[in-house]
């Protein structure tokens, strides 16, 4: 029987050093430093281009409406239902007789929109409801009254109605603040030539 030389040595087990082991968590926070910062970068730009979308779908709303309700102003009148007194270039109030009654005080008859600077807002004013904020983000809303040929026309003899909204879009990282214009042609259904016609 052979007996085991006590001078063989026993293999080295075998590991990670601490230098290794340093080395390899200075890479693994490098990798990660690097991910967090794509996935953050990534936010804000996702953050931003939802904000720069939201603006411009609330500012396409508002003109929806509005082009809608001015469209039907004087329906039930024997004028094109804009009142003269409360309308200017920031702002418009028109009327219809939406049920034919004797009365304009029943929801959406009596309505202002009206552009609030200080806000950056379009505010939707119905007499009977109350008043509702159709857009932020605006820098501007320009409203012209004009007649069929598309001359400058005053509020009570205008046949249409032209509505420029402008919509303040925040800067990103690589891309400028800039501002988006919407504009809307109205025609109006009780404009002094329209109603010659029927």
């Amino acid at each position: 029987m052979e007996v085991p030389n006590k001078k063989t040595r026993n293999k080295p087990e075998t590991g990670f050093s601490l230098l290794e082991l340093t080395i390899a968590m200075g890479i693994s926070l490098a990798v990660l430093a690097a991910a967090s910062t794509l996935l953050a970068t990534s936010l804000r730009t996702r953050s931003r281009e939802n904000t720069r979308s939201e603006a411009l779908a609330s500012a396409q709303r508002a003109l929806n409406i509005m082009t809608r309700e001015i469209g039907n102003s004087g329906y039930g009148l024997t004028d094109n239902g804009i009142v003269t007194a409360d309308s200017a270039a920031d702002s418009i109030r028109v009327r219809a007789n939406l049920n034919n009654d004797t009365d304009l005080s029943d929801t959406d008859e009596d309505l202002r929109f009206v552009f609030q600077s200080a806000n950056g807002a379009i505010v939707r004013v119905d007499n009977a409801a109350g008043s509702v904020v159709l857009a932020t983000n605006i820098t501007g809303l320009t409203i012209n009254y004009l007649d069929m040929s598309g001359n400058s026309a005053t509020a009570a003899t205008a046949e249409r109605v032209n509505i420029d909204v402008s919509v303040d879009l925040p800067a990103g990282l690589e891309q400028p603040a800039s501002v988006v214009r919407l504009v809307s042609d109205v025609a109006l259904r009780n404009g002094p030539n329209t109603l010659q016609q029927f």
